[in-house]
């Protein structure tokens, strides 16, 4: 993954859950924290993108950014929940930020 789709990724996985750890990203993406605080200083010129020291800290997008709409059916939805009901570690996770991304006011897992 390159720079860039790695950075857009890191946009979509703070839309989808609000805040991470630096850790987290750096695991879900594969490279190191210093990659990823590298990659959060250059978003936080263009996105609502900042971090938070401490306990509870992390990196953060304010909660008004939400560049993604809720467009899956029913059909879609039910068939991702019971994907997500089978899966573990990562995979459960993505299906977890597609529901939340794509169908969060129709269901909560």
């Amino acid at each position: 993954m390159d720079t860039a789709h790695r950075r857009m990724e890191i946009i979509s996985i703070l839309s989808a859950k609000g805040h991470v750890t630096m850790a987290e990203l750096a695991w879900e993406l594969e490279v190191s924290r210093r990659t990823i605080m590298n990659d959060i200083i250059s978003l936080s010129f263009d996105y609502p993108v900042y971090t938070k020291p401490g306990e509870g800290g992390g990196v953060f997008i304010t909660e008004n950014y939400k560049p993604y709409c809720n467009t899956l059916t029913q059909t879609e939805l039910e068939t991702l929940c019971r994907l997500y009901g089978k899966s573990a570690g990562k995979e459960k996770e993505i299906l977890s930020r597609i529901i939340h991304k794509y169908g969060a006011d129709k269901l909560v897992i």
